[in-house]
């Protein structure tokens, strides 16, 4: 077995202080310093690393707080080969030397070794292959990740396209802008497994990426994608990864959130035609039962999904599984809705499928009980879902690659009035800001059209605040008119236009010191390298006293 080769000698040259060199070493050991429970937990942790260059070992190294992600991620570990990148020798005040590791280069696994009994040909094909676990922006050298594509996007405007791929450790996103995505989309097909070389890394925008990783790959003119034909691979790589959540636990976790199911199609109703209140558009949907061994759920399907559903699933009593399936509230009633990421797969050869028709064979088919918010005793996921101030700082919602939601009782204090409305273009469905042209018209960049006129829009920011803290959120449209005292757009915008501040103010602050109940959504956004939690408030309500007062008896009953 060939291996990368260590840099004899580096260590003897770091204790004399030499630290102008990138030698490539082995980590022969990671522990926390102290290895105390308590240093563990806190997020100032410092780590201790032995290394080797194959002829010296080394245990004074000390990892800078800035790579500690590395661990926790478990892509720096114990007998990972790495090559040091920028090292800082210093000494205690004994004299004793140790180092501190400022920046490294994980190298890939598989790159490091290759299998002796096979041929020269599949040698060169099998080098380099990095795990998608291991990408991160710092891999140099030429590399490629071996994937089956999952899931495929249509193409966006612009244009853009993405593709999802999987291996054994784990998934990543690629995606493909303007003429990557014209040679590459009617290439890459779902299923199939393709070798990937010559991307770029990023950070993943979580807004939209919601794969099970920090990073995500774009394709440019130097990129290469080839489909591999080995059985032998194929039989190595999963389709999808799953992280199941039984039925009976949908209940824990809160509306809006993506989870993966598996289950039973016990019936099936006709793709029934409707017309959306918020868009006016024509639409689909189809009611599903989902069940397992606890329990059932309804699921809806939407428009594509609802009509490309095959009846025939529900008649054979089929076993599907779900990937990113929405969580979602109807009439008080847990229920599961399609999204525009989700994935379904018919009789996957999983062992919980297998499990299940075993179960549903044996006649474990019983009648099943929809969970609701209001049988379920102590209401863990309602009262779960109204957070204070405090709790929304403290337990850093938002902040775990997924957006949260929450109810929030609180008083608006302030208006911000720097920016409290704006031009939009006038078509439906669309509210996307327009430039005034000098020729008096109203130009969108999103529609590509020009307009006589232009729409008032609200969009700005509120102070929160309850008896534990404060937030800003923001506010756009329907929420934004709510809080406004319904003042439309166009009534402060007239306001404005004739610097009536006067006016201005009594609108601005119409409803504030006014307690109200509002659903927010917190999330992580990243633009330009810098990440910043932003909240946003959904729907604004008055406050139902004697519902609230019950939330509050039960919870003292259920001890908080």
């Amino acid at each position: 077995m060939a291996s990368t080769k260590l840099t004899k000698g580096s260590i003897a040259r770091y204790k004399t202080g030499d630290t102008q060199q990138s030698p490539i070493v082995k980590i022969t050991n990671v522990r926390v310093c102290g290895e105390s429970s308590t240093a563990a937990s806190n997020d100032s942790e410092r780590y201790r690393l032995s290394i080797s260059d194959g002829q010296d070992t080394f245990d004074a190294c000390v990892l800078s707080p800035d790579l500690n992600k590395l661990i926790k991620e478990k892509r720096l570990h114990d007998n990972s080969i790495v090559q040091l990148e920028k090292v800082v020798h210093n000494s205690t005040a004994t004299g004793k030397s140790f180092l501190i590791i400022m920046d490294l280069i994980i190298l890939p696994e598989s790159s490091t070794t290759t299998t002796s009994n096979n041929n020269n040909n599949n040698k060169q094909a099998n080098t380099n292959i990095c795990p998608i676990a291991m990408i991160t922006p710092y891999l140099n050298g030429i590399w490629k990740i071996r994937a089956r594509c999952f899931a495929k996007s249509a193409i966006r405007p612009h244009p853009v396209c993405d593709f999802d791929f999987v291996d054994a450790s784990g998934e990543i996103r690629l995606v493909a802008f303007r003429d990557e995505c014209t040679r590459f989309h009617p290439m890459i097909e779902i299923d199939k497994i393709y070798d990937i070389m010559g991307v770029r890394v990023k950070t993943a925008d979580k807004r939209w990426n919601t794969l099970h990783n920090d990073y995500e790959l774009t394709l440019n003119s130097g990129s290469i994608v080839r489909l591999v034909n080995d059985p032998s691979v194929n039989t190595s790589i999963p389709d999808v990864h799953y992280d199941f959540i039984p039925l009976q636990d949908v209940s824990k976790h809160t509306s809006e959130s993506y989870i993966d199911v598996i289950g039973i199609i016990d019936t099936c109703s006709d793709a029934i035609p409707f017309t959306s209140k918020t868009s006016g558009k024509d639409s689909k949907r189809r009611e599903l039962t989902l069940i397992d061994e606890h329990t059932s759920m309804s699921v809806t399907l939407w428009d594509d999904q609802a009509e490309d559903f095959d009846e025939e699933l529900a008649e054979n009593k089929t076993v599907v599984a779900f990937r990113r399936i929405r969580v979602a509230i109807y009439n008080n009633k847990y229920g599961l809705s399609g999204s525009k990421n989700m994935i379904m797969k018919i009789n996957p050869d999983l062992k919980e499928a297998k499990h299940l028709r075993i179960w549903y064979d044996a006649g474990g088919h019983s009648v099943h009980s929809q969970i609701t918010t209001t049988t379920t005793p102590t209401r863990p996921a309602l009262d779960a879902s109204w957070k204070t101030i405090g709790q929304i700082e403290n337990e850093e919602l938002g902040r775990k690659g997924r957006p949260d939601y929450v109810m929030l009782k609180a008083t608006c204090m302030h208006i911000a009035d720097n920016r409290v409305i704006y031009m939009s273009c006038p078509n439906d469905g669309c509210s996307k800001k327009v430039n005034k042209l000098s020729s008096a018209l109203y130009r969108c960049d999103k529609c590509q059209q020009d307009f006589n006129e232009c729409h008032w829009t609200y969009m700005f920011r509120a102070e929160l605040t309850d008896s534990t803290g404060a937030i800003w959120a923001s506010f756009f449209g329907q929420p934004a008119e709510q809080l406004m005292g319904y003042v439309t757009a166009e009534q402060f915008a007239d306001a404005k236009e004739n610097a009536d501040e006067l006016l201005m103010q009594k609108y601005l602050n119409k409803n504030t010191f006014r307690e109200k109940i509002f659903r927010l959504r917190i999330n992580e956004e990243t633009f330009n390298d810098i990440t910043t939690v932003k909240i946003s408030c959904i729907s604004i309500s008055d406050i139902d006293f004697s519902d609230y007062g019950h939330r509050l008896i039960a919870n003292i009953q259920n001890g908080f």
